[in-house]
C-alpha cells in the first residue's frame, strides 16, 4: 500500500504562521498508520519543488521517516494521463505509480487540497486546512487502510 502524502493542511495547518508548529500532527499520523506496517509513504507535498528528498525527510519523526520510499515527479504534460491533467496532484500520483510498475498497488492520497484530485476521487482522503490530520481523518485513513488489506487479500477473481 502506497500513501501518497501532502505537508500543508495535513502535518500542521494551512497557512502555519508559527514554525514551532510545523510537523505538529505528524505524531497523530504516526500513531495512526502503527497497526499498517505494509504502508509506504511517497511524499507528494509542493515542498519537493524546493528540496531534496533528504531534506524533506528530515523533519518527519523516525516513525514516518523509514516508511518514506520516494517523492512524485512534478507531473508535465507530456508525462500525464490526458484525463488527469486538470489534476495535478492525482497526475503526479498516477505517474508515479505507472513509472514504477505499480499501476495495480493499492493507493491512497492524505492531502488537503480536494481541486488537485479528479471529482470523486476514491483514494483521496481529506484533511482540513485549517487544522490538518486529526482524530476524525484518522478513522478514515484507518478505514480505506483495512479495506485496501481486506481487498489485497481476496483471491484472484473473488468479489468483495
Amino acid at each position: 500500500m502506497i500513501l501518497f502524502l501532502d505537508f500543508d493542511g495535513v502535518l500542521h495547518e494551512d497557512p502555519c504562521f508559527d514554525e514551532a508548529r510545523l510537523f505538529a500532527r505528524a505524531p497523530d499520523l504516526v500513531q495512526a498508520l502503527a497497526p499498517f506496517p505494509e504502508v509506504r509513504i511517497v511524499l507528494s507535498t509542493s515542498w519537493r519543488s524546493q528540496r531534496t528528498l533528504a531534506e524533506l525527510r528530515h523533519p518527519l519523526p523516525e516513525a514516518l521517516n523509514r516508511r518514506v520510499i520516494d517523492a512524485t515527479p512534478l507531473a508535465t504534460s507530456a508525462d500525464t494521463p490526458a484525463a488527469l491533467r486538470p489534476f495535478r496532484r492525482h497526475a503526479e500520483c498516477a505517474t508515479w505509480l505507472r513509472a514504477r510498475g505499480y499501476e495495480q498497488t493499492p493507493w491512497l492520497a492524505l492531502d488537503d487540497r480536494p481541486s488537485l484530485f479528479a471529482p470523486h476521487c476514491e483514494q483521496l482522503i481529506l484533511c482540513d486546512s485549517n487544522i490538518g490530520f486529526v482524530d476524525a481523518t484518522a478513522r478514515r485513513l484507518q478505514s480505506a487502510l483495512l479495506r485496501g488489506r481486506f481487498r489485497r487479500s481476496q483471491p484472484i477473481g473473488a468479489t468483495a
